[in-house]
């Protein structure tokens, strides 16, 4: 796990690094530019290859021009052909001014041309300087002809800490953007590196080395009224813990799953044997005959429970007090039976601290709860009330939007803003959909980097569903939430190495759970691994089996 910061909270690591550690912000400018110049030369094929190779080095006036200005100086010492290029024409001031004094006097020279009269795609590669962190509003005029020339061109592209016209906090694109093909960023990754659309303009990204102190890093970004977070591919095998040599079946505790309606089997299905596939010991699948009697033929080692037509509440109470923790939502329908059987599992879940994810049709049927109006955080604090403590929603836009009443395009667009909203103010746990999924939790917004294109594809959400729960017994529930959207995305990854992304089905994605395992760790241990809560107390208590 690290910690990824907005521009506001790097600019106070710039500014306490220089104050308060000592380092001189040209200290940091120089790192900078060894780091971009060694990026730029594996670009290129390597130092051998690169001589001669003509690079232009757009800069603007701020700190990303001077990190650009020196990056050119050192790739004109070791070699290359290369040029400056202002992005507005105007001369810079401060450290950009500095480095572009001392530039010159090691013969790097300016073209003498402006955007509008050069040939970009003459060049083996661009340096881009131009904004920074800091840009916060539309590109237009020159910056957005030169950016779109830029584009054009289809030459190899290196942005310097984000590309230019991406919003740092957001992903936004401001009306244009620089296309890259790298960025190479400093300090902490930035929000604007991972949501889209800025995602898909940075290209590879890479945090390299500019001389910051983590120490102090981590301090602001702990700090902050909001911490986000990611994992790294190195954090996986964290997730998973080995299973216990002399264990059974109930030491790997039991989830109940909600799922599932005469007409609709395959979520059920693919729920179930989710939760089953991160190494819980017993899943339990409620639902109507129809469903059941299909789903027992497809999945033999679940248990399965018909719902009953009458005396629903004490048929609840006795299915929550079996379980370790609770899915309810995939392909139940919309309808009264689905809705008064909704009603009657979170009544019996009130009190019990017990885990509940809810997904799909569960969702919608909550948005009722919502329906009263008001702002979209007011509209969510009255469903917590509904709704047990350490409940995880996991709702796409769409399903988002009946629940907020903000639009899709506004959920999408601002997806971090959107994750403030939902916590604001209640307990709950949101997991939100998206190529990049977030899961907010009170101070603390996740920001997911695992998948593949290939996910987009019915049922993927089902699987995840039971991920979550199934890894609910095992962790705490905002730990479950976070380890089951990188775990699903890591299967998916795996998945899509065997089949490719167009032919790729959800089904796929529980195969690619197994394969995903298998590569971060041959010694058997399994998704999920902590007792579950009868395990410890029945062991605390001298129990046997």
């Amino acid at each position: 796990m690290r910690y990824v910061a907005d521009a506001v909270q790097m600019k106070e690591i710039d500014r306490r690094t220089s104050e308060e550690i000592g380092i001189p912000p040209i200290v940091l400018m120089e790192k900078a530019a060894e780091q971009i110049a060694q990026c730029a030369l594996e670009m290129l094929g390597g130092q051998e290859n690169a001589v001669g190779k003509r690079v232009l080095a757009v800069y603007g006036a701020g700190g990303n021009g001077g990190d650009a200005v020196a990056a050119a100086r050192l790739l004109h010492l070791r070699g290359l052909s290369v040029q400056l290029l202002a992005a507005d024409g105007k001369a810079p001031g401060g450290l950009t001014k500095m480095e572009l004094a001392i530039a010159k006097k090691c013969g790097v020279p300016e073209c003498g041309k402006t955007g509008n009269d050069m040939d970009f795609s003459a060049y083996d590669m661009i340096l881009d300087g131009i904004f920074g962190i800091g840009l916060s509003r539309k590109v237009d005029g020159a910056y957005q002809a030169l950016i779109e020339r830029i584009n054009a061109s289809e030459t190899k592209v290196l942005a310097i800490d984000i590309p230019s016209g991406i919003h740092a906090g957001t992903g936004e694109c401001f009306r244009v953007a620089v296309k890259a093909h790298c960025t190479v960023t400093f300090g902490e990754y930035k929000i604007g590196h991972f949501l889209y659309p800025g995602a898909l303009y940075c290209g590879k990204t890479v945090l390299a080395d500019a001389g910051f102190v983590p120490a102090l890093n981590r301090q602001v970004l702990a700090a902050g009224e909001y911490q986000y977070t990611t994992y790294e591919k190195s954090d996986a095998l964290a997730l998973l813990a080995p299973r216990v040599a002399r264990s059974h079946k109930g030491s790997y505790g039991k989830v109940l799953v909600y799922a599932g309606s005469g007409s609709v089997t395959g979520a059920a299905y693919l729920a179930a044997k989710a939760a089953y596939r991160c190494g819980v010991g017993l899943v339990k699948l409620v639902s109507e005959k129809g469903c059941l009697d299909i789903v027992r033929q497809m999945l033999p080692e679940a248990l399965y429970e018909e719902i009953p037509q009458m005396d629903e509440g004490a048929f609840w109470e006795k299915q929550v007090l079996w379980a370790d923790a609770v899915l309810a939502g995939p392909g139940i329908g919309v309808g009264e039976d689905a809705a008064r059987a909704l009603a009657k599992l979170l009544q019996a879940l009130q009190g019990t601290g017990k885990p509940l994810v809810l997904d799909a049709d569960a969702l919608n049927l909550l948005a009722g709860v919502c329906n009263g109006g008001g702002s979209p955080a007011l509209r969510l604090l009255a469903l917590s009330h509904h709704l047990p403590e350490n409940t995880i929603l996991t709702p796409h836009p769409k399903e988002l939007s009946r629940l907020t009443g903000l639009m899709v395009k506004e959920i999408t667009e601002h997806l971090v803003d959107t994750a403030k909203k939902c916590v604001y103010n209640n307990k709950l746990i949101y997991v939100l959909k998206d190529a990049h999924t977030i899961v907010a939790c009170g101070r603390e917004i996740y920001i997911n980097r695992s998948g593949c294109d290939g996910m987009a594809t019915g049922g993927s959400g089902d699987v995840l569903a039971g991920m979550i729960a199934g890894l609910c017994v095992a962790k705490e529930p905002f730990e479950a939430a976070k380890a089951g959207v990188f775990l699903h995305g890591l299967a998916g990854e795996r998945a899509q190495e065997s089949c490719g992304c167009r032919g790729m089905l959800a089904g796929d994605i529980l195969d690619g759970m197994l394969l995903a395992e298998n590569t971060l760790d041959n010694s058997g241990a399994q998704f999920g691994g902590r007792e579950s809560g009868v395990h410890r107390k029945q062991r605390k208590e001298g129990g046997i089996w």
